[in-house]
Order: structure tokens, then sequence, then C-alpha cells
């Protein structure tokens, strides 16, 4: 029993202390994220795929058992030592160099009198079979190296939208969008920020990826903080909408289909679901943070500017932050979202089927770019109609690249992080040891399924067991195995609980840039929304679990080759 709580329980308990230590550390600042991600997925590394039972053995195999147990307690007495150094310094009795040394001396006095036992192992061939337990190729090349990489076309996507933001902002584009639609707004900050949610929610049906975020978010965000919106509300609306509209894009369905075989009809009203409680969430959040607040200008022009200087700006030139989202719109998803009303009447499948044409001429011949030329054409059809014959328009444009790209910089290195985490906790060997974790708590009553996994959903961020970009597809297909859940029941929780991932995370790159841009600590983000979303997920999880069937059905026991028992059955 000992023997397999070390072996099985032990790692994935130490993983999941750490996961919670450094979120706490990251939620109350005491560790910035930059630091706690790629720490974290490092820990993750070293506790998963280090064989220390193996470890063990060779040591006692090679330096004896009496040897290896008088390392251990030496080992122990080390840090304690280093404790004690460290609880000093930090309360500052001794100099901080005094405790290194004081700590290297330690270790060389443990050195010199394990020396005996630590001899019997200085060969090559046995120093080898050692390290070879150490995984220290895994953990450098493939946690920290590749994970460094693995976002490498996020952050690249990144620089270039900052490029083309500041170019925007230089050539006064963004001032006049925000004096245009400040006209036409009047003095509702409220119904700005509704509409512009509603807007981004559209949009997202169709669009995704950081590059579309970026697009959109340097024409919305101006223009409701301008209004006097918050900065942070401002974000927040973008992040509801977003979400909204991602619960709706076909592409996102596929997940779930592919994985736990839920027919699209099921996912279809899930997804409906999810859209009204984002905009219903979306709706009560603007109007509790912006109905009867001061109103503040957060983005505008210099009051020195004067109207003739506005109108130096070409109408043309107010394009250039749209003709990248057109370059990358898909018209063909779009119009695949029409195919449920196919078949209403003939006029109306006759005109669907010509968009539907000039959907596939638009995808195949014109648009339907990547993120990174379509910012480029973006940046040159700016430049091109914003030229001024005396002016130092190469000069303009070279400083709103390097300075386009050190914008994003925050950005790029939590996005180097967050790639470290990812490699780490998809590996297979840092997975396996959270599944007896999870296989111990699984809920099979209604109430249990309401409230364990609405308290659990905070594990959603920092790539946690809920998160389905992180641990979380791994943890769906365990619930589904090991309980009897039906497939429905488990889509339903990490549709809800992805609102916590979606909204909250301060790993996803939307959240990471959003922040940037608007100035603001991610985490600060996080705990704006944090509550709203928290109670919007217990609300619908008690709404999953009463539109669909809560236990596996006989079909469903049969097409995982296991016969139901009785209890099951009743169920």
């Amino acid at each position: 029993m000992f023997v397999t709580f070390i072996t099985e329980y032990l790692p994935g308990l130490l993983m999941l202390f750490v996961f919670l230590a450094m979120m706490t550390g990251m939620y109350t600042r005491k560790i910035a994220a930059l630091l706690a991600l790629p720490l974290m997925a490092f820990l993750f590394a070293i506790i998963g795929t280090v064989r220390y039972v193996e470890m063990f053995y060779l040591l006692m195999k090679f330096m004896g058992e009496e040897a290896f147990v008088f390392l251990l307690w030496s080992k122990a007495l080390w840090l304690v030592i280093v404790s004690a150094l460290v609880l000093l310094a930090s309360r500052k009795k001794m100099s901080v160099s005094g405790a290194i040394l004081g700590a290297l001396l330690a270790l060389l006095a443990i050195l010199i009198i394990n020396f005996r036992g630590l001899e019997r192992i200085m060969s090559f061939s046995i120093l080898g079979q050692i390290f070879a337990c150490l995984s220290t190729k895994v953990v450098i090349k493939d946690i920290l190296g590749d994970g460094a990489l693995f976002l490498h076309s996020a952050y690249t996507v990144a620089m270039f939208g900052g490029m083309l933001a500041i170019l925007v902002k230089d050539k006064k584009i963004a001032e006049t969008f925000i004096r245009y639609a400040a006209e036409l707004a009047g003095d509702n900050p409220v119904i700005v920020a509704i509409v512009m949610m509603f807007v981004c929610f559209l949009l997202f049906t169709t669009l995704g990826g950081l590059g579309a975020i970026i697009m959109i978010g340097t024409i919305i965000l101006p223009i409701m903080m301008s209004l006097g919106i918050e900065p942070l509300v401002a974000g927040g609306v973008i992040l509801l909408g977003l979400c909204a509209g991602g619960s709706f894009n076909p592409g996102n369905w596929a997940l779930y289909q592919a994985s736990l075989s839920v027919g699209t009809g099921k996912i279809q009203l899930a997804a409906l679901v999810m859209i009204v409680l984002y905009l219903g969430t979306g709706c009560l959040f603007i109007i509790l943070n912006t109905r009867g607040r001061r109103r503040r200008r957060y983005f505008s022009v210099a009051a020195t500017e004067t109207g003739e200087e506005w109108k130096k700006v070409h109408p043309v030139a107010l394009l250039s932050p749209i003709i990248p989202i057109l370059l990358v719109f898909r018209f063909k998803t779009f119009i695949d979202l029409t195919q449920w009303i196919s078949g209403w009447s003939y006029w109306l499948d006759a005109v669907i089927g010509v968009l539907s044409k000039a959907a596939n001429f638009w995808d195949t011949y014109i648009g339907a770019w990547e993120f990174i030329p379509a910012f480029i054409a973006g940046i040159i059809f700016c430049l091109v109609t914003t030229w001024e014959k005396d002016g130092n328009n190469i000069k303009v444009l070279t400083k709103s690249m390097i300075e386009g790209a050190e914008s994003v910089m925050p950005a790029v290195l939590l996005m180097i992080g967050i790639g470290m985490l990812l490699n780490a906790v998809k590996h297979p060997a840092v997975s396996h040891y959270l599944e007896p974790l999870i296989r111990s708590i699984i809920p099979s009553t209604r109430l249990p399924y309401i409230m364990v996994f609405g308290l659990c959903a905070p594990l959603a961020l920092y790539r946690g067991p809920l998160n389905l970009y992180g641990l979380g597809l791994g943890l769906a297909m365990l619930i589904y195995n090991q309980s009897p859940l039906s497939a429905a029941a488990v889509m339903g929780i990490f549709i809800t609980t992805g609102a916590m991932q979606g909204v909250c995370d301060p790993t996803n790159t939307h959240n990471v840039w959003i922040a940037n841009y608007i100035n603001e600590d991610v985490i600060k983000l996080t705990k704006k929304l944090l509550v709203y979303i928290w109670v919007m997920i217990f609300i619908g999880l008690f709404l999953m679990s009463v539109l669909f069937p809560l236990y596996k059905t006989p079909a469903e026991w049969e097409r995982l080759n296991r016969p139901a028992t009785a209890a099951q059955v009743q169920h």
C-alpha cells in the first residue's frame, strides 16, 4: 500500500500542490506569471518524468543500502540548513552572500562525509544509468527548449499585429475612429459596450486565433475606452463576446464529436445555452461596471490637436485596420452556418447556393489569407493611404515596426512560459500521475455533479486539469471511461468550465494580448471577471444536468465494450 501511494498517488499530489501554490502566488501577485509559468512547467516535468524508484534502486545497488540511507539523511540535513540560512537572510540576520557561502560549505561537508559511498558510482556506465533516470533530455529539450517555441506562430503574429497597431496610432487613424464613434454613440457607454460585445460575438462565430483578436481589439478597445469605459471592463467585453462566438463556431464542436462521440444536435443545444449565458452575463457585467460611473476618457487624442489636423487623415485610410480582417475572413465558414435553414423554400436555397459559390470563389482566389501576410497588407495599405509628400514616411514605418515589436514583448515572454507549461502537461508521464486522483473524486449524482465541478472550475486556469487545452481532453476521456456519466454529461462539464478557461485564464494568448494592450496586469483582468464567470458556470452545470441524460445508456456501455451493472442501469 505504501509503495503504491509513493509510486502512483504522491507525484500527482505534488503536482496538484505545485499548481495550487503557483496559482495562489500569481493571483495574490506574490510571483509574476513570467516566472511562475516556466517554473511550474519545470517542476511538473521533474515530478512526472524523473524515475525516482528506478534511480533509488540503482543507487542502493551500487552504493550499498547503509551508504544510501546515510546519503538521504545527509541530504535532508542539508535542506534543513539551507532553509535556516534562507530564513536568516530574509529577516536580514545575515547577508545573502553569507547565506550562499554557508550553503556551499554545508554541501561540500556532506560530499566529503559521503565520499566512500559516492566513489562507488563514479564510473561512466553507472552514472549514465542514473542520469537516464533523471530524464534530463526530456526536461531540457522537450519541455523547456521545444516548449519555448511551441507558440512561436502566436507571438510572431502578435509582433506584426503590434506593428500595425502602432502605425495606425502614429498616423492618427485610431483617433479618427474614436472621434467618429464618439459622435455616433452619443453619451451612452452602456449601449456601446453591449453593441461591441454582440459585434465580437458575430465576428468570432467564424474568426479565431490571436491574429483576429488583435485585428478587432485594436479597433474596439480604443472606441470603448474613449467613451469612459474602464480598460478592464473593455477587455472583459471583448472576452465575453469572443467566447460567446467561439461557442457557436463549428470548428470547436468537432473536438467533442470526435473525442466523446456526442451527437451534433446535443452539441448545438449546449452551445446555444452557453451563448445565452455568455451574453446574459456580459450584459450584467457591463451594466454593473458602467452604468452610473463617472465618465473618464481612458483613450483619447491630445488636447492640443485641432480639428483641421484630424481631417488630414484620408477617409480611405480608415480601412487600414479592417483590411486584415477582410483578408483572413473565410466566408465559406459563415455560409456553412446557414445550412440549418436549407430546405425551407426554393428561393432561399437558391440564394444560399449563389452565396456559397461566391464564398468559395473568395476563399479560393482572393481571401482566406494567413494572419501575417494579412497584417503586412494592412501595414502597406496604411502607409500608402497616409503617404505624405514631405513627410518621413519610411522613418515612421521603421519606428512603428520597432515599437510595435517592443509593445508586445511582455505578451511574447508570457507566451514562451505558456508553451513550456503546455508541453509539460501534455507529456504522458505527467498526465499519467493525475489519473488516479481524478478517478477517486468523480461524482455520480446530479447535485454533486453541479457542486463538485462548479467548485473545481478554477482548475481550468493555468492549464489545469479542467482546461480542455491543457490536461482536460485526457481527463474528459478518463471521466467518460471510468464513471457512469454519459458523453453528453461529460461534454456539459467541459463546455461550462471552459468558460473559466476562455474568459479568465491568464495563460490564454488573447488574455495576455488584451491586458498588454490596455496596459493592465493580466491577473487583474482575471480578478475582474472571475466571480461573474464562476456564478455562470454553476448555472450552466445545472442546465446541462437537466437538458442531457446524466448517465450512460446501455448503448454507450456497449460501445465501451463493458457490460452495465444493475446499479448503472437503474441510474
